[in-house]
């Protein structure tokens, strides 16, 4: 029995040793050979989501008679002039309410029509107006003689609109030019939109806009946010684990023929698990991909 034990340990004692062995040339193995990856050019945008108030040209639509309103299209929908807009019932029968010129037409109101306007809003430096509910006009409401059915935005005229945005060098490169890059969403084509007046305000920057687009569905509401792009920026990109701290320096560990040195470096994550580098290395510097496992001295490149 206790040879049997002896032998089992013996076994064992084997199994840990070549275990340790192998962990101890594995790490060899991988400092000397160590995982390496190239810069790449990167271009990198600034994206800041701003938030603002909308303004535009606009009209009430009134009933010139008691009834009740029924609609076409209870969405907002570009029309023509002459067009049937809102149809009253009444004691003499049904009437038609029609555009007095082109324009979008929505079925509702938020009481700021005719008080909504850049000069009374440019002067308060400290925030943006409360924006007013909208309140759609449900098909079958009764209505007065005078009774506002909806309003209609005049076209083609332009959407202007007032927005705060963090105050970046690139931004105010852009600001310069005399236009700014803006898109509704996040995966469509960046548009120019035209700068009419800039304040710097603290660590902001307000901005009078034209924007380039207006689809019907933005009547519906004044307040408004959107993505805008800064100034663009080129450098290089590496991967994120290229990157670490060392004695409180931020860089990354270069390959230059098989000696490998740490290097200063400065950037900023980006999207994909990246870090873009705008000083510090070339496009087709080598660098170590696990920086966390790097250190200095002599390597095997296979």
């Amino acid at each position: 029995m206790l040879k049997r034990i002896v032998y089992f340990a013996l076994i064992l004692g084997v199994a840990l040793g070549t275990i340790k062995l192998y962990a101890l040339w594995w790490e060899r193995h991988e400092s000397l050979n160590p995982q390496v990856v190239s810069a790449a050019p990167y271009v990198y945008t600034e994206r800041l989501p701003v938030r603002g108030v909308l303004f535009w040209q606009e009209e009430r639509l009134a009933s010139r008679w008691d009834g009740t309103v029924t609609y076409p299209s209870a969405e907002p929908r570009r029309v023509a002039k002459g067009e049937t807009v809102a149809v009253v019932s009444g004691p003499s029968g049904k009437m038609a309410v029609k555009s007095p010129r082109v324009g979008y037409f929505v079925a509702g109101l938020d009481g700021a029509e005719g008080k909504w306007n850049y000069s009374s809003f440019w002067s308060d430096r400290t925030s943006l107006p409360d924006v007013p509910a909208f309140v759609p006009i449900a098909p079958g409401s009764a209505v007065k003689k005078g009774g506002a059915v909806g309003k209609l935005i005049l076209q083609p005229q332009e959407l202007r609109g007032i927005f705060y945005a963090d105050g970046t060098p690139g931004l105010f490169r852009d600001i310069k030019a005399g236009y700014v890059r803006v898109r509704l969403r996040e995966k469509e084509w960046p548009q120019r939109a035209d700068v009419r007046v800039h304040e710097a305000v603290g660590q902001k920057v307000r901005l009078y806009l034209t924007l380039p687009f207006f689809p019907p569905e933005l009547a519906l509401s004044r307040g408004f946010s959107m993505i805008l792009e800064g100034g663009e920026r080129s450098g290089v990109a590496v991967p994120e684990t290229a990157v670490t701290y060392r004695d409180g320096k931020l860089g990354v560990y270069q390959v230059e023929g098989n000696v490998v040195t740490f290097r200063s470096v400065e950037g900023l994550p980006v999207e994909g698990h990246r870090f873009f580098v705008t000083s510090g290395l070339s496009s087709g510097n080598v660098v170590l991909l696990e920086a966390q496992k790097g250190k200095e001295g002599k390597i095997r490149l296979w």
